[in-house]
């Protein structure tokens, strides 16, 4: 009975979905479809941007400099976002993280937000909440003007692992709590008010010297 019920709930489920793909809805009208009647190339618009590739290899080839030189966060581009804005950038950046490495501070920056991409490894972050004993940082070629402070009220802990993917908005308290081993992560950011430099990508500058 209950098998019943659970599959004819499933076949209306379908049913309504194809019902929406093709375009018909239950009252028997059809959706007239959107047309865009903006023109093809956009004033103040930009259509000539060049893309930036960044290769797997490129980004081993960082990280085994960044361990060698004891490094953490390394840019490897910030460029142009494009679109209506002449300002709006978008950069990556490679983080590495040893075993057993942790982070005193919670970083807060104005503008810019993050996205991270593991790459291998597994740690523990500590992100949201409010500061409670906040002061201004110096400014971050990396992430611009910002605070930082030690206790944060309502955060919580997320463990990330390779494979993950963690967005952090700007404004918003985290914090690197420790490495459970190596670990190492794209961050991806972006910055809207142009507060960090652009950084032309130079893959000849990352690779390690032969061991």
């Amino acid at each position: 009975m209950i098998n019943n019920i659970y599959i004819n709930t499933l076949n209306k489920i379908f049913i309504a979905l194809l019902l929406v793909s093709s375009g018909i809805v239950l009252s028997g009208k059809t959706q007239e479809p959107l047309i865009d009647s903006s023109p093809v190339i956009l004033p103040g618009y930009s259509y000539d941007l060049p893309v930036t590739y960044i290769t797997a290899g490129q980004i081993q080839e960082q990280k085994e400099q960044m361990i060698l030189n004891d490094d953490l966060d390394v840019p490897m581009a910030m460029v142009k976002m494009g679109g209506g804005s002449d300002v709006y950038q978008i950069g990556v950046s490679l983080v590495t993280r040893p075993a057993g490495q942790a982070n005193t501070n919670y970083a807060v920056h104005d503008d810019v937000s993050e996205v991270y991409y593991v790459v291998e490894g597994r740690g523990q972050i500590r992100v949201e909440g409010t500061i409670t004993d906040w002061e201004r940082r110096p400014v971050s070629v990396w992430n611009g003007p910002g605070s930082r402070g030690t206790i944060a009220s309502g955060s919580r802990d997320i463990t990330i692992e390779k494979g993950d993917v963690l967005i952090i908005p700007a404004g918003t308290p985290h914090k690197w709590v420790l490495s459970e081993e190596l670990t190492s992560y794209v961050v991806v950011r972006g910055d809207p008010e142009a507060v960090t430099p652009l950084i032309n990508f130079d893959p000849t500058q990352f690779v390690a010297p032969e061991l």
